[in-house]
């Protein structure tokens, strides 16, 4: 996991030491704000020649000592700069020796360069994890920039005078004159032009439903999701799942402690909440190591800021469920982890919140929740985990699981009035039933931090309260995070991402249960 950046020039001729260095010189100041998404021994690992520098901050996670980036293949044909895991890349690699390839490292980049080599941008149909990446080919002078299936890593890019910049944050691009643009999820830009490799909607059931064997589904989802998670902690390092108390975070605990040896529960909340309890009886019943920290209203307050900088958001929910987020993966780092799981993304594509059970066309409402990830739920993963410097993975998000639960009919995850009727039934009998039966609690409810952060907010002067209006930002709140992320240094946004009815009922978005 890392953050990297780079400056390609298509159209650069021989260029003098001077010059080179002076690019190079501008790849490490881009790569400067996002010295948090790596080891601070392995800041600015780059490579610079006439046209092109790449670059990296690297948060070693696999063959950590010797997959310093950017890499190449023993011919220095191609070079890359990646962020990311590949799951099961062993697999890749294999096919890969059998054609003749040779490797010097152990690591999943090196496995990236010696796949385009052999296979192009095709590479990408044969990869499961989530990546980003910025690769070189010095043969023909051209590029590729490709994103994984569903947007878990991000890459945002900056074209000016010619040069294409990449960076892992918008931060990074700041200086650049242009519209920063977004490497969208499932695609890949190759010389500058963007081409679709991955498309959920390929998936889905074009017929009407057909009776639908459950029994089968619930084997089948069970199996895919084990997969997922095995794959993920396939790791030497110890494993950290943030957990919540609810079904999600539940079953990727569960299957966690299934596939490896050295799992850790955290839980973190106001004292007294309904998911510090929940959590705390689970973690006492099955002996897992459990840690428990409190939220403190100052401390969240202060951090807002730093968190709407380094989150990159400016939709009121996304920068609080961030501060909240970014407290879990501080107690992470706290404690010696540099790996965690979650359980994000089940919501959104198995019908887990209120919305779907009134919505008129609740499959719409899951095409757009989970198209839409890239930019809310994930964005904050990655981001309030990153700021910590540690790497969070998130099984509901493996790319066979989800094209699964994606295409699965809407009755096996809307039932009876129950939500993740598919995802329950998956884990009944190995999770207890105040578990597997627990209601969907909004995070802001069943952390206890309710309207903490809204009513400090509403409380705030100095900023205009009208400023988010042409966006359709209406409330005091929604406006001063705006304002807050403006200060931060960012344009205006062009568009929201959030949408009434989709995002949050017509009578607002706080609705406790707790």
């Amino acid at each position: 996991m890392c953050g990297i950046a780079a400056i390609i020039d298509p159209h650069a001729r021989a260029e003098s030491p001077e010059q080179i260095a002076g690019r190079e010189a501008q790849l490490v100041a881009m790569l400067e704000p996002i010295r948090h998404r790596g080891d601070h021994e392995c800041f600015a690992e780059r490579w610079a020649e006439s046209g092109l520098a790449l670059g990296t901050n690297r948060l070693a996670i696999v063959d950590r000592e010797h997959a310093r980036q950017p890499q190449t293949d023993l011919h220095h044909q191609v070079w890359v700069a990646y962020n990311g895991e590949l799951y099961g890349f062993h697999g890749v690699r294999e096919e890969l020796e059998e054609l003749g390839h040779k490797f010097r490292t152990d690591s999943d980049t090196e496995v990236l360069v010696h796949a385009y080599l052999e296979w192009g941008p095709q590479l990408l149909d044969r990869l499961n994890g989530m990546f980003a990446f910025v690769l070189y080919d010095t043969r023909d002078g051209s590029f590729l920039a490709a994103r994984d299936h569903i947007g878990i890593k991000p890459l945002y890019y900056v074209q000016q005078d010619g040069t294409y910049y990449f960076a892992s944050e918008q931060k990074c691009l700041l200086t650049h004159a242009g519209d920063i643009r977004t490497v969208r999820p499932g695609t890949y830009l190759e010389n500058g032009n963007e081409r679709r490799y991955f498309s959920l909607d390929g998936h889905e059931r074009q017929a009407p439903e057909q009776p639908v064997d459950e029994r089968a589904a619930v084997a089948t989802y069970r199996r895919l999701f084990d997969d997922a998670v095995r794959r993920q902690v396939d790791t030497d390092l110890p494993v950290a799942v943030t957990f919540s108390g609810g079904i999600d975070s539940a079953a990727v605990l569960c299957a966690a402690r299934q596939f490896h040896p050295d799992v850790t529960a955290l839980t973190i909340g106001f004292e007294g909440s309904a998911d510090i309890e929940v959590a705390e009886r689970y973690c006492a019943e099955n002996g897992i190591p459990h840690i428990v920290s409190y939220l403190d209203r100052r401390q969240l307050v202060d951090v807002l800021p730093e968190i709407v900088h380094g989150a990159e958001f400016f939709e009121a929910i996304d920068a609080m469920d961030t501060c909240v987020g970014y407290f879990a993966f501080r107690l992470a780092r706290q404690h010696g982890f540099k790996l965690a799981l979650c359980g994000e993304g089940s919501d959104e594509v198995m019908a887990g919140y209120d919305l779907f059970k009134t919505h008129e066309n609740p499959t719409e409402l899951m095409r757009y929740r989970v198209h839409n990830l890239h930019r809310t739920d994930l964005q904050r993963v990655d981001r309030s985990s990153m700021m910590n410097s540690v790497e969070t993975r998130v099984p509901f998000m493996d790319r066979y699981l989800l094209e699964f639960a994606y295409s699965a009919p809407m009755s096996l995850k809307l039932r009876d009035g129950k939500d993740k009727w598919l995802l329950r039934e998956a884990f009944r009998g190995r999770l207890p039933d105040y578990l597997v039966d627990r209601p969907k609690i909004r995070m802001p409810d069943g952390s206890g931090l309710k309207n903490t952060l809204v009513e400090y907010a509403r409380e705030q002067t100095g900023f205009d309260p009208e400023i988010g209006r042409q966006l359709g930002i209406d409330t005091r709140e929604g406006a001063f995070f705006l304002h807050q992320y403006l200060a931060a240094g960012f344009p205006m946004p062009q568009q929201r991402f959030k949408r009434a009815g989709y995002d949050y009922s017509a009578n607002g978005y706080f609705e406790f249960i707790s």
